[in-house]
C-alpha cells in the first residue's frame, strides 16, 4: 500500500477520523466533481486530471459530471444547492463563478462568496486573441486596420457567453479602441475554438493551453495576450498592459469549490486531499508550464481573490452600461 493510499484508504489519517464525527463516514458514497462547461475544454482536463490524483486518497470513487449550460451557472448553482456533506464538489473558473454573476445579476441564483467554502485555486492562465489565417492579419495593428475598414464586412469574435474573459475583453479592447465587433457566443470554449480553427468566426479569444495545438500547426495567429503581462511562449505577442488595458484583471483561474456549511472537519479532509494532489507531478504537468501557472491558493487567499475580481469586474460592467446609457 502507498503512503497515498493511506491518506484516506485503509488506515485514515487523523484529518479523516474526525470528519467522520462530524459527518458519519464521510465519504460514504462517490466523490462528484461537477464541471459547468463541456467535456474538452479546460476546466474539464484540470477536473479530471484531479479526480485522477483523488482516486487513490480516497475509499470511494470520484467522478467526474458536466453540468453546462448559461456560462456556467447551471452547473455551479446544482452545486450550491446540493447537501454540504462533502460529497458534491464543484470544479470551476472565474467565468462561471464571478463572470456569470457580474453578467447576468439577478437572474443567476447564487452568491460566489456566500454560498461556496474555496478549497483552493490551483491554477492560472492568460487567455490569448486569436485570428484565422483566413483573416490577413498578424498582429494587433493589422486588425484594427481590418476593423476600421468601411468597406469590409464587420468581424466576428467568438465568446464563451456573457461575463467570460473572452467576452469582456473584446467589451474592453472594443471600447478602447472604437472597434465594432459582432460578438458570438458559445457554451464553452471547445465548440467556440472548433469554429475559430474552421474560419466560421474570425476572431476568438482563447487560453494559450487549449489552443496551443492549434498555433504550432499555423491554424491561428496570436495578437494579444489578454492579461498583465506577455508569456513566455509568445514573447513577441504584447499583453493588455502594454497598451493601457489594466483592469479589470482578466487572468484566468481554475479551483475547488465546496458549497457552503460543510463540516469544518470534512474541509479539512478535502484541504489535505487538494495539497496532496497538487504535489504530484502528472498533475502540475497539466497546470505548470504551455501557458499554465501552476498556483494553490487555499482558504482565506482565495476567498480574497474571488472578492478582487468580484469588485473589478462589477465595476467594470458598471461603467460598459454608463456608457452605453450616454
Amino acid at each position: 500500500m502507498t503512503t497515498r493510499r493511506t491518506l484516506f484508504g485503509a488506515a485514515p489519517a487523523l484529518l479523516l477520523a474526525n470528519a467522520a464525527v462530524a459527518q458519519p463516514e464521510w465519504p460514504s458514497r462517490p466523490l462528484r466533481l461537477v464541471v459547468p462547461w463541456p467535456a474538452g475544454g479546460p476546466t474539464d482536463t484540470y477536473a479530471r486530471a484531479l479526480a485522477r490524483e483523488f482516486a487513490p486518497l480516497f475509499p470511494q470513487p470520484v467522478v467526474v459530471e458536466n453540468r453546462t449550460g448559461a456560462t456556467g451557472t447551471i452547473g455551479v448553482q446544482h452545486v450550491a444547492r446540493a447537501p454540504a456533506d462533502g460529497h458534491v464538489l464543484l470544479v470551476a473558473n472565474v467565468t462561471a463563478l464571478i463572470g456569470s454573476v457580474v453578467a447576468l445579476g439577478e437572474a443567476v441564483q447564487f452568491d460566489p462568496l456566500r454560498d461556496f467554502a474555496p478549497l483552493g485555486l490551483f491554477t492560472e492562465a492568460s487567455s490569448i486573441i486569436f485570428a484565422h489565417p483566413s483573416l490577413g492579419v498578424s498582429d494587433l495593428p493589422g486588425l484594427l486596420t481590418r476593423a476600421r475598414d468601411a468597406r469590409q464586412l464587420r468581424l466576428y469574435f467568438g465568446t464563451t457567453g456573457g461575463g467570460s474573459v473572452s467576452e469582456q475583453s473584446v467589451e474592453l479592447l472594443a471600447r478602447h479602441f472604437g472597434l465594432d465587433l459582432v460578438k458570438v457566443p458559445y457554451r464553452g470554449t471547445a465548440p467556440q475554438l472548433t469554429d475559430l480553427v474552421a474560419g466560421h468566426v474570425q476572431i476568438g479569444g482563447v487560453d494559450y493551453p487549449t489552443a496551443s495545438g492549434h498555433l504550432r500547426e499555423g491554424r491561428l495567429r496570436p495578437l494579444l495576450v489578454i492579461g498583465p503581462r506577455r508569456l513566455p511562449e509568445l514573447p513577441d505577442v504584447p499583453s493588455f498592459a502594454e497598451i493601457g488595458l489594466t483592469e479589470p484583471d482578466f487572468t484566468i483561474w481554475n479551483g475547488l469549490f465546496a458549497p457552503a456549511g460543510v463540516p469544518a472537519p470534512v474541509l479539512a479532509g478535502l484541504d489535505a486531499a487538494l495539497v496532496e494532489a497538487t504535489r504530484s507531478e502528472a498533475f502540475r504537468a497539466i497546470t505548470d508550464g504551455n501557458g499554465n501557472r501552476a498556483v494553490l491558493l487555499r482558504g482565506a487567499e482565495a476567498t480574497a481573490r474571488l472578492s478582487r475580481d468580484l469588485t473589478e469586474r462589477r465595476a467594470f460592467t458598471r461603467e460598459a452600461v454608463t456608457q452605453a446609457k450616454g
